[in-house]
């Protein structure tokens, strides 16, 4: 089975960010969002301001983590933070690390992450369906579907 398209239920900061990484494999994608504007949770992170990650190496990171660093292990050793930092910058988002390593835009405002995840989603002619996702559709094991 050859994959051409791919739905993505949630238009977030992840449903984007893995839309846009979709597209650029040239594949079609859809993203169902129910919320009107996506990436609306993302307004409100860092008290408006959006730490989007810490500026240190893996292993500091998980030395910080309270529980279960295991969890998180496997994500960040293939999308370190330098990873993410370097993927807000090509979207178009300057950063700046602050005490306790953490990174903030520039700006200091959340809505330019969002926005610059919102066009790069549809300058790669992603396609976002404003709607609920009510039930996945399953052949054989295997999601086909989502209605």
């Amino acid at each position: 089975m050859i994959l051409d398209s791919v739905a993505i239920v949630g238009a977030g900061a992840a449903g984007m960010t893995a839309a846009i990484f979709a597209a650029r494999r040239d594949l079609k994608v859809t993203l169902i969002e129910r919320n009107v504007w996506p990436g609306r949770k993302l307004m409100i992170t860092g008290k408006g301001r959006c730490n989007l990650t810490n500026a240190c190496e893996i292993d500091e990171f998980m030395g910080n983590v309270p529980q279960n660093e295991r969890f998180l292990f496997g994500a960040l050793s293939r999308f370190s933070p330098s990873d993410t930092m370097a993927f807000f910058e090509e979207l178009g988002v300057p950063l700046k690390v602050e005490r306790g390593k953490r990174v903030f835009p520039v700006s200091d405002k959340a809505m330019d992450v969002v926005d610059a995840l919102h066009l790069a989603v549809k300058a790669l002619g992603c396609h976002i369906e404003h709607g609920r996702a009510l039930q996945l559709k399953v052949k054989d094991g295997t999601v086909t579907g989502v209605v």
